[in-house]
């Protein structure tokens, strides 16, 4: 069965609710309180340290980047300042308008000034045919058109590839020059070149030559130069022992960034960091430099400081959460049970001490003051509730003695009462005061003040109205009381008593004529909706046909159908009658439940 919509959005208000009904949970005790608190005062120290940390590992893991960076811009200040120099050198020659001997003399004693570190310096006529040159590459290759100047004092670098690789290997740094004649006066045009070796060696340079720095045996750094689309590299220094190649997910980033025409940019690995650069003559160089001793004491140190951090900061944490169990919440705890127990009616009794937060010594103080208050106070009202009962029960029994006195009055004086009528309504008023005087008897004897069990009430009434009437010995008429055991209040029970007194004795007299036998049943029971039924049925003649035979001059108009009727709407009920084999009185009223401190008390 698949389910309706709303009920994936129920399942994640739901979901959701809990998560915030626990969340609540943990915030609402005090301990979760104190902990948001210690976490929201440590959090911006912990932030500006992490931020400081954070800033300072960065800056050790960006360092080997920042020097492959400057390696790169040192090797294109490098490669500039020696093509500078062999072109004012070959400058310096081309103004001196020598004829072509002189020219070559004077490319000899470049050629040895320099140490012998060109591959070859030439002289070129003005097409570009090497007319004269020295050094050890003899090669007569004429200029290329991209190899010759373009104007008087302009300096022409081109770079060379290797034939094989692709990678470039050498320079070629051309000037224009003016050829003179035996006279001294110019004559023609041609060109003063020299080819330049791209790759170092450590064993030609100086002492004093800062190339050195970056050209070290199995030193930090490591430089190759690159064809131009990163697929082949050569080390720049021949002879400093490094490798041929670097990774090749290296060659794989460095494709990518000549392919994409970046002409700078650098990548930084656990191992170290490369950088990709254009140099002098748009050649490409890949510079790699490995971390040093400081930078990965600094990393492992960054770990420990992280770790020792996060230690230190759930040490602190435990801490204080035990700090705070032991300071602020037991003492609460204490307090809280104290508080219950004193609830529940035991005894208040917490003791200050020096763990306790002043705070809570004061409240204890303050509630161990108003417990003693409301002790003495309970006390007191103790002592009046049991006199105020001592005095209703004294009430109760007075009024009860006086009702019996008044019964028996009613009763002496029906005894010397002739007349048969008369004698009859004195006999009816005394079993009502009787039955007044029951009511006030079980208010007071049984102790229920506030409510009276109605069935043992009920059941003495009946008999006590037999009895009265004379026919609890001829066993002639059966009693059947069917009542709930219920508590009603006393302004209930007082009219629902004389209802009974008035049904029962009138069913006595009426229903049963000429020594006939019957059941009278007297039921009350409790319905729902807060009400009660109170129900008199007979299986006799009807009250009709029993006043009829027994000569009464009032029918359903007596004073006892009238009391009925009178106490009915006083209780609020709905009273009927049904005279089908008998007489049934049916009364539907509503119940009043005495209070629950008064049942208690």
């Amino acid at each position: 069965m698949s389910l309706p919509p709303s009920s994936g959005r129920g399942g994640r208000h739901g979901r959701h609710r809990s998560l915030f009904t626990r969340v609540g949970r943990v915030f609402d005790a005090v301990r979760g309180r104190m902990m948001a608190i210690i976490l929201l005062a440590a959090m911006p120290i912990a932030l500006i340290g992490a931020v400081q940390a954070w800033h300072s590992y960065h800056n050790t893991l960006e360092a080997p980047g920042y020097r492959t960076d400057m390696a790169v811009a040192r090797i294109d200040l490098e490669l500039r300042h020696e093509s500078e120099h062999v072109a004012s050198l070959l400058q310096a020659v081309a103004r001196m308008r020598l004829d072509s001997g002189g020219l070559a003399r004077m490319l000899q004693l470049v050629d040895s000034l320099t140490g012998r570190h060109y591959s070859q310096i030439a002289l070129a006529d003005d097409r570009g045919n090497i007319a004269a040159a020295v050094g050890p590459d003899h090669d007569a290759t004429p200029l290329t058109v991209d190899e010759m100047p373009r104007f008087q004092g302009d300096v022409k670098l081109v770079a060379i590839p290797d034939a094989l690789t692709g990678v470039p290997d050498h320079f070629r740094i051309t000037v224009a020059a003016m050829i003179g004649d035996d006279a001294g006066r110019t004559a023609r045009s041609g060109y003063l070149t020299a080819i330049m070796p791209l790759s170092w060696r450590s064993a030609m340079l100086q002492t004093s030559d800062p190339r050195l720095d970056l050209m070290q045996q199995n030193g930090p750094i490591e430089i190759w130069v690159m064809d131009s689309r990163a697929r082949a590299t050569m080390p720049l220094c021949a002879d400093c022992n490094w490798q041929d190649h670097p990774p090749a997910r290296i060659m794989q980033w460095a494709r990518f960034e000549v392919t994409h025409g970046v002409e700078h940019d650098h990548i930084t690995l656990p191992e170290g960091s490369y950088s990709i650069g254009r140099v002098q003559g748009g050649v490409y160089v890949l510079t790699m430099t490995r971390r040093n001793a400081s930078e990965r004491h600094a990393v492992v140190m960054f770990a420990i400081s992280l770790v020792s951090s996060g230690v230190l900061l759930l040490v602190g944490l435990l801490g204080a959460s035990k700090s705070a169990d032991v300071l602020v919440i037991t003492p609460l705890r204490q307090l809280t049970a104290s508080v219950n127990q004193w609830q529940l009616g035991g005894v208040y009794d917490v003791r200050s001490n020096w763990a306790m937060p002043l705070e809570v010594r004061q409240l204890a103080h303050a509630f161990s003051k108003a417990t003693r208050r409301l002790a003495r106070h309970e006390k007191r009202l103790e002592r009046a509730q049991v006199r105020q009962e001592l005095l209703l029960k004294e009430m109760h029994h007075r009024v009860k003695n006086n009702l019996q006195i008044v019964a028996s009055l009613l009763n002496l004086q029906a005894g010397r009462i002739r007349q048969p009528g008369a004698r009859e309504e004195f006999a009816q008023a005394r079993d009502r005061v009787r039955a007044l005087a029951t009511l006030h008897r079980y208010l007071y004897a049984d102790g229920e003040l506030y409510s009276l069990n109605m069935q043992s009430f009920v059941r003495e009434l009946c008999g006590q109205i037999i009895h009265a009437i004379g026919e609890a010995d001829e066993a002639r008429i059966t009693l059947d009381i069917r009542v709930d055991d219920l508590l009603m209040v006393p302004d209930q029970a007082v009219p629902l008593a004389l209802i009974v007194t008035e049904a029962v004795s009138n069913t006595i007299k009426y229903a049963f004529p000429d020594q006939l036998h019957g059941t009278l049943e007297v039921g009350l029971r409790a319905l729902d909706g807060g009400r009660a039924c109170l129900w008199i049925a007979d299986n006799g003649v009807g009250m009709a046909a029993g006043r009829n035979l027994g000569g009464a001059e009032d029918e359903r108009s007596g004073i006892g159908m009238q009391l009925i009727r009178g106490f009915a709407r006083q209780l609020g009920g709905t009273l009927q009658m049904f005279e089908e084999n008998g007489t049934r009185y049916v009364l539907v009223f509503p119940l009043k439940r005495p209070d629950q401190d008064e049942l208690a008390d």
